[in-house]
């Protein structure tokens, strides 16, 4: 029996038998059932063979072995169940983390390289108003940021093209029109003005007459005005001083706006760095907006302010949004041009500077402004205006420093 072998293995069975050999697990071959086998070997003490109902002699060590059997199905079962669930929950625990993991990939990851090709698809079919709703500050997050802002860049880009596309096909338009009613008009000014000076003698003639010099002076105008459209030069373009431009244009129109009883103020900062204009064309720009501001505040009396000053940030160091290569805030001095006249209706402000496009009613051609916003971006600058009914308007206008003037800024 598989009791007695662990003590009879040798020629003289053992005497005593190491606690670790005592137990033994078999398999029985009827169903594979696993048994636990436990021996405990029974040893003469004093008490057993001195004792009268004691047969055995004193010298024998052992007097027998207790066998017992236990079965180990039950703790088998235990043991499987137990790895089952061991099995699902760390089944369960990849699922769980893996689909974590899936939710961030998809939150981090996935979802904002699937919006950036999405925009990038809508961008080269031509939709660049369309943006990227992201704000984090990861690198994700900056580079949605980064493309909004080119998007932007190139909207504005494509208009600015626009813009110059059709301000060329006007020009020339212009240009030919004013060429060919230029000559005609001359020689109806001549005769009029000649046959005005003859008619004295017939008054309802001299006044039909001196209607038709009047407009025959400002279709001259106008075709003036439309030869200026047509023929804006190329800049020439050198450093200048701003406030010596400004004291130079208000030289030329206080007298008309003294008669005119409106008052001009001027604020200039200190020592405003130079620009990099061409002063002709710049005292044009100034003198259009101070005669259109003078025409906005009418009989009344009122107030005109032109102000320059270098941009708020460059007294603190403005970054480059592009780089070193970019444009900074520093980089512009700001002249204003402010008037309390009757101001311009929110509809009509996106308006103003397209060609022909005038709120003086019969009396303006609607070329001054288009001409203004012309010579600006030529000069790498830009005009915009705000104005509220009844209140009046302002003119903003950003030029570029001169090269050394931006060193200074800077520092």
């Amino acid at each position: 029996a598989d009791a007695c072998y662990a003590c009879h293995t040798a020629n003289e069975p053992l005497e005593s038998l190491p606690i670790k050999e005592r137990t033994r697990i078999y398999t029985l071959p009827e169903d594979s059932t696993r048994l636990l086998g436990i021996i405990n070997p029974i040893y003469s003490e004093r008490s057993c063979w001195e004792a009268a109902c004691h047969v055995h002699d004193a010298e024998q060590k052992v007097l027998g072995v207790l066998d017992i059997i236990v079965s180990l199905e039950t703790i088998d079962q235990q043991i499987a169940r137990a790895k089952f669930k061991m099995f699902l929950f760390a089944l369960t625990c990849i699922l769980a983390l893996s689909g974590v993991l899936w939710y961030f990939v998809r939150r981090w990851v996935d979802k904002p390289v699937s919006d950036l090709v999405e925009a990038t698809q809508h961008v080269a079919a031509g939709d660049l108003s369309y943006t990227i709703q992201r704000s984090g500050s990861d690198e994700l997050g900056m580079l949605a940021r980064s493309f909004n802002n080119m998007t932007q860049k190139l909207s504005e880009a494509r208009m600015q093209l626009f813009q110059s596309d059709k301000m060329a096909s006007l020009g020339r338009l212009a240009a030919g029109v004013a060429h060919e009613i230029n000559n005609p008009l001359t020689g109806i000014l001549t005769y009029s003005s000649y046959l005005l000076k003859r008619s004295k003698q017939n008054p309802e003639m001299q006044r039909d007459l001196a209607v038709i010099v009047k407009e025959t002076k400002r279709s001259r105008d106008i075709v003036k005005g439309l030869l200026d459209f047509a023929r804006q030069s190329i800049p020439k373009k050198h450093a200048a001083d701003v406030s010596e431009i400004i004291h130079h244009v208000v030289d030329v129109v206080k007298n008309q706006l003294n008669i005119s009883r409106i008052k001009l103020v001027k604020d200039l900062g200190e020592h405003l760095p130079e620009v990099v204009v061409d002063e002709n064309q710049i005292q044009q720009v100034l003198t259009n907006l101070i005669v259109n501001a003078a025409d906005a505040i009418g009989k009344e009396s009122g107030t005109i302010t032109i102000s320059a000053s270098l941009s708020e940030s460059a007294a603190h160091g403005a970054s480059r949004a592009g780089g070193n290569n970019g444009p900074a805030e520093s980089d512009f001095v700001i002249i204003k041009v402010s008037d309390t006249g009757s101001g311009i209706a929110e509809a009509n402000l996106s308006k103003i500077f397209d060609p022909f496009y005038t709120t003086k009613g019969h009396g303006g051609t609607g070329l001054g402004l288009a001409v203004v916003r012309g010579i600006i971006e030529n000069h790498n600058g830009t005009i915009s205006v705000e104005s509220k009914v009844g209140k009046g308007t302002t003119f903003t206008v950003r030029l570029p420093l001169a090269p050394a003037a931006k060193k200074t800024a800077a520092s």
